[in-house]
């Protein structure tokens, strides 16, 4: 798995752990838990009362990296030094 160079700092990715799945530093928590929940429309609050071993700042730093990713493919401003 890679894992993108701003996201090292809240993200990791083991072959012994969770099958090599991306999780939250210091967590058994996979991204695809945040982002399956985002989509089905809860909120980053609503995610972190159900996994408390996440952070506010791993949520918003992946958060913020989506949205970078979608504001570099229309040609918009980058938030959070992205």
């Amino acid at each position: 798995m890679i894992i993108p160079k701003e996201l090292h700092h809240v993200l990791v990715s083991t072959p012994d752990t969770l099958g090599g799945c991306v999780r939250f530093t210091g967590t058994g928590v996979p991204v695809k838990a945040l982002l399956d929940s985002i989509t089905a429309g809860k909120t980053a609050d609503q995610f972190l009362e159900t996994h408390p071993s996440v952070t506010r700042e791993q949520v918003w730093a992946v958060l913020r990296w989506e949205q970078n990713k979608a504001r570099e493919a229309f040609g918009l401003e980058l938030v959070g030094g992205y």
